[in-house]
């Protein structure tokens, strides 16, 4: 019987030694700062540093695949399109390059937004049994233009370049002149993932973090005069 007890008690050791053997490779702040220098400043170094990071626990592979050049162009391919179809087609196809340089502006500006992580706690997953989530509260700081240049109004379809290319032009210098900081809070999730003695930090939807910040940086900008 004294034998069995020396038993049990050398398993319960060597149970205590796994588990505490178990450390985190990065600490909850350092895995959201790349997960934020990805996706919202779109930082490609930060990408390879997160997919290195994450590599062990997706068999090698990637996490992200993400091409910061071609949707980053996409992205202002789109919103130029759709600003200028409300205008004359030879307006539009005048002042094409101005309204590429102010949606650069507008989006660079978002890029650069600057990150403060202000508290994190970690608590165990209710859904998931002996794992636990990190609970991140971040602020979000912005420059954008204190003023912003008259936009075109009235009748849209009369608009004519030489007047819409001032404008472009002017709210452009608005923008890379930017005197205002906005400060938002957020909050964001970091689910525990083991992978042997390791654990790691992950979220499958880190889209999240930008969709939280764009609809407050766009309504930033102003007051409009």
């Amino acid at each position: 019987m004294k034998n069995y007890k020396i038993i049990l008690l050398l398993l319960l050791t060597m149970v205590g030694q796994y588990v505490s053997a178990q450390t985190e490779v990065k600490k909850p702040k350092e895995v959201f700062e790349m997960y934020f220098g990805t996706f919202v400043n779109n930082d490609e170094v930060i990408l390879g540093k997160l997919n290195d990071y994450l590599r062990p626990t997706v068999e090698g592979q990637d996490a992200y695949q993400v091409n910061f050049k071609e949707s980053s162009e996409e992205m202002m391919n789109t919103s130029v399109e759709n600003f200028l179809a409300a205008f004359p087609k030879a307006t539009a196809a005048a002042c094409k390059k101005e309204a590429e340089d102010y949606f650069r502006g507008m989006l660079a500006n978002f890029k650069t937004g600057k990150l403060t992580v202000k508290n994190i706690k970690v608590v165990p997953n209710e859904y998931v049994e002996g794992q636990k989530i990190a609970e991140i509260t971040y602020s979000v700081s912005f420059q954008v233009p204190s003023k912003l240049s008259p936009s075109p109004s009235g009748d849209l379809k009369k608009i004519k370049a030489d007047y819409m290319k001032k404008y472009l032009v002017e709210a452009a210098k608005d923008f890379k002149n930017a005197d205002k900081t906005v400060t938002i809070d957020q909050e964001f999730k970091l689910y525990e993932l083991k992978e042997g003695d390791k654990i790691y930090y992950w979220n499958g939807g880190p889209d999240e973090i930008v969709t939280g910040l764009t609809d407050f940086y766009f309504e930033s900008f102003g007051p409009k005069e």
